[in-house]
């Protein structure tokens, strides 16, 4: 079961700003490029690693060297290595021999010089690093057969990146090297790497943001079944962004997936995302996910809803979980609404509820506000109106609440909106409504005989001053 989504407004007094001068890396299915010779270590220490990888749900790309045909590497091959994070060549005695692995390698070298956050965590798998750094041995071997066949400037690269990955701190694993426990630390390095990388940056000496990052923490945190949804709202130079990324780091760590996307609403407005939400659906629908949307574009319907938080809640929950098509449709009827009309906007809410949700919510507006809610429970059954679903959908809806003393709760203006819709059904004459709550125009009812069969419910608070009018 989902919720309604949570709203959360912030003060003028918390403007702040942020800062993030590193450009992320696209969002990618891999997270970690693996590349090695397959007839060396496929069905040994690459295929542990990677299992160990998979196990922990860390998108690994795991190349099918044996299935390669021509003298490239695909474009999809190089795409990976560009949006993976984490690159991990696994140098082996003939690692060199194969072309392939050596354009890979060259191709990681080019994203680490682009600095835009891509790591190289090279291992030396029963190879002597100064081998690969300086190209002896075996790597000479191979390297005089690839100069017969490849121009001196592909093999210039790849010597050069040889060097340079040569030269960083990796693992070196020999025969006296226990190879579980080295791949413990690796996947050690690579889950803080990937931690660390999804950490957004900003600015230091955030003055009163604290609290609100502690207010948008205590929603996420609630008890809830499959899904949380919390919306923060504000005037624009407020911060919001910058509380968005401050709950994001702490909370990141606690999820499968993560995300944080900026500038939505220009990354809608530009790109057809059909295909591409059918693809992420695709990838995460078994995994517990965190997707942070930044600058998403509800101007519209803050301005229809006057900037007021209750018709925001309200206007919100009724769009919640519904379609775009909907959505343009209750823009239009809201827009045809003069702004000062506010509760006549909150009518559209009421107007989406069916005949028995429409009853139980005008019987709480007008008699039940602050009431248990036992007793009515059981007329409304009675009744045949299916109070239990009638109520979920008026507490998804935002237009009652259920405290901790069981009792109903309503806001004013809900409750003035609900007695308004009764009044409307007879302006004059309080007797031909299907409701009386006003003690003064029950008793002249009931003094006068005035009763009309339309009338479902009337409430009187008797007192000891009103016994004579009933002769008691």
């Amino acid at each position: 079961m989902s919720s309604s989504p949570e709203t959360f407004s912030l003060d003028p007094s918390s403007s702040s700003s942020s800062n993030n001068p590193r450009p992320p890396l696209p969002i990618s299915e891999y997270e970690v490029f693996l590349s090695f010779r397959g007839p060396d270590v496929r069905q040994t220490f690459a295929d542990h690693l990677y299992s160990c990888f998979a196990r922990s749900k860390i998108r690994t790309f795991r190349d099918e060297e044996e299935l390669r045909k021509g003298e490239v590497i695909a474009p999809s091959l190089v795409r990976a290595i560009k949006e993976s994070k984490i690159h991990i060549p696994i140098f082996t005695e003939n690692y060199a021999a194969s072309k392939w692995c050596l354009q890979e390698l060259a191709q990681m070298v080019r994203c680490w010089k682009e600095r835009k956050g891509h790591i190289i965590l090279p291992i030396f798998y029963f190879v002597d690093p100064r081998d690969v750094r300086h190209q002896i041995g075996p790597y000479w071997e191979a390297f005089e057969q690839h100069s017969l066949k490849h121009d001196l400037e592909t093999t210039r690269e790849w010597r050069e990146s040889l060097q340079e990955v040569g030269k960083m701190k990796g693992w070196h694993i020999t025969k006296s090297s226990g190879e579980g426990a080295m791949i413990d630390q690796i996947f050690t390095e690579v889950e803080l790497r990937l931690r660390t990388s999804h950490t957004l940056l900003v600015t230091d000496q955030l003055v009163g943001v604290n609290f609100h990052v502690q207010e948008v923490m205590r929603l996420l945190t609630q008890e809830f079944a499959d899904e949380r949804m919390v919306g923060i709202y504000g005037m624009g130079g407020l911060g919001k962004t910058t509380i968005a990324k401050a709950v994001y780091n702490k909370v990141n760590m606690h999820f499968d997936r993560c995300c944080f996307i900026e500038n939505i609403r220009q990354i809608l407005s530009e790109n057809d995302t059909g295909d591409r939400i059918h693809q992420i659906k695709n990838r995460v629908c078994k995994h517990k996910i965190l997707i942070v949307l930044d600058d998403v574009d509800a101007d519209e319907f803050v301005q229809v809803a006057a900037g007021l938080p209750l018709a925001l809640k309200v206007i919100g929950s009724l769009l919640f979980q519904t379609n775009l098509i909907f959505w343009e449709q209750k823009l239009a009827e809201l827009k045809e609404i003069p702004a000062a009309k506010v509760q006549e906007r909150l009518k559209i809410s009421f107007n989406e509820l069916t005949y028995n949700e429409k009853q139980i919510f005008l019987d709480i507006a007008c008699f039940f506000v602050g009431v248990n809610k036992e007793s009515p429970i059981f007329m409304w059954s009675d009744c045949d109106f299916y109070p239990g679903s009638a109520i979920r959908t008026l507490v998804l809806r935002s237009l009652i609440r259920i405290n901790e003393k069981d009792e109903f709760w309503m806001h004013d203006h809900i409750r003035d909106l609900g007695r308004a819709i009764v009044r409307e059904e007879n302006f004059r004459n309080p007797g031909k409504r299907s409701r009386v709550w006003s003690n003064k125009d029950a008793l002249n009812m009931l003094e006068s005989g005035e009763v009309c069969v339309t009338l479902v419910c009337i409430f009187v608070v008797i007192s000891p001053a009103y016994f004579p009018l009933f002769g008691t």
